[in-house]
């Protein structure tokens, strides 16, 4: 099947030939969910193949990779009904050192409730990873816990569990969420002994800046970003960067670009983010805060006072709630494309002009900077995405696209079969 595809160069779309994208075929993996909050992607059994693991309304469940396209991923429970609801985040790291991946989940998503503490979770495998795994309790004092990642964030070479939540405590709709406390960024370090222990693990606070954080990525390294590993946080504010500085390597949090800031009483800033892998130094972001433009920005040219001086270009604004934001190369030319996951369709009562509907679209820069960019609408209509990621499923050296969907209560792939 053929799709529209854009070249925009400031706000101006040029027809581009359909035969220069790699092609996909798609297969639903599963139709069943509740509300499919986010993917990730591990080898769950150790056969060398990546599985997904996917974060359900009340469930955490994995499906087992077949190694071809078209084969049936088998579904297992890792976790039923253990949690307090809504589930909401993932990551994986060895917690146990035996090698293995464990999941750390994040839990008790309530976005409007500020007061109540959400919940973390660390979830061990038994002997048989086909059964049920077993819940261990950690630390969490902060509301509204909504994305976490493993990161090295010391340079020791060991991952920490960082978790960002997404409104300050006490903060209300009322004051637009920016009147009660901000965001705490907090970090766990895994104990040397004994991790089922919740007391052993203990939370170190990163950031305590910024207000509506909706998603992060490991930073970029240089500059400010010195001598650990720095993150890039999406917020109200903007774009920011949180990373240790000076000789007590003290956490410091600084904005690098304001982002969208046309509505300052309501949604602004930006809300996904995600760093290139290419060296270009590229970051894209959507922009206002679960908004409507999808954002690239390249590194300006050098400033006396911006280690990261930043340049921005909006590259589509056809879209009614970008929801996922990912980097990499789908076809081999060394440069990274970009895919975004939008997760609702248009609203002309809303003011939408457009009429592209939700879905999945990929973004390929036209020239060597990554100011330019063309469009492919990949999956027009068929996931409402809540979130998507990236892996070779079967092993043949090109990136496939896995997302599932809110609205649509669906999981899909999207197999690439190359040029």
């Amino acid at each position: 099947m053929r799709y529209a595809i854009l070249a925009w160069a400031i706000g101006v779309p040029i027809p581009i030939c359909a035969a220069e994208f790699p092609r996909f075929t798609t297969q639903e993996i599963d139709t069943g969910l509740t509300i499919g909050y986010a993917v990730l992607v591990e080898d769950i059994d150790g056969d060398k193949k990546p599985d997904i693991v996917v974060v359900d309304q009340h469930k955490v469940v994995w499906y087992h990779n077949p190694g071809q396209p078209g084969q049936a991923w088998k579904k297992y429970t890792i976790l039923d009904g253990k949690t307090r609801p809504d589930n909401v985040c993932i990551t994986a790291l060895d917690i146990t050192g035996d090698g293995r991946p464990e999941l750390v989940l994040g839990a008790a998503w309530k976005p409007a409730d500020t007061t109540t503490h959400g919940q973390l979770a660390w979830l061990k495998r038994g002997p048989d990873v086909t059964q049920e795994w077993t819940m261990y309790e950690l630390p969490c004092d902060e509301p509204s816990i909504h994305r976490i990642r493993a990161m090295d964030i010391d340079g020791d070479g060991k991952p920490e569990i960082v978790h960002v939540p997404l409104h300050g405590r006490g903060a209300t709709a009322k004051g637009n969420f920016t009147d009660g406390k901000p965001v705490r960024i907090i970090a766990m370090k895994v104990p040397a002994q004994q991790p089922e222990k919740k007391d052993n693990w203990k939370p170190i606070v990163l950031s305590e800046q910024l207000h509506v954080c909706h998603n992060f990525y490991p930073g970029p390294q240089g500059g400010f970003a010195r001598p650990g590993r720095s993150i890039l946080v999406a917020s109200y504010e903007g774009v920011n960067l949180v990373y240790p500085e000076g000789p007590d390597n003290a956490w410091t949090t600084r904005t690098l670009h304001a982002a969208n800031q046309t509505n300052p009483k309501g949604n602004r800033g930006a809300s996904e983010i995600k760093l290139s892998n290419d060296g270009r130094g590229l970051m894209a972001t959507i922009e206002p805060w679960h908004g409507h433009q999808v954002v690239v920005y390249t590194p300006g040219p050098p400033h006396p006072e911006k280690a990261f001086p930043l340049q921005r270009h909006v590259i589509d604004e056809q879209l009614r709630w970008g929801h996922a934001v990912w980097f990499a190369d789908l076809d081999g030319d060394g440069r990274d494309e970009l895919i975004i996951g939008v997760r609702d369709d248009p609203n002309p009562k809303a003011g939408d002009q457009h009429t592209q509907r939700r879905g999945v679209r990929i973004y390929r820069s036209t020239d060597a900077r990554g100011s330019t960019w063309e469009r492919y609408l990949l999956d027009e209509g068929g996931v409402a995405v809540e979130d998507l990621t990236v892996a070779d499923f079967n092993g043949d050296g090109r990136p496939d696209i896995i997302a599932v969907g809110r609205q649509t209560k669906n999981a899909r792939i999207y197999w690439n079969q190359g040029q």
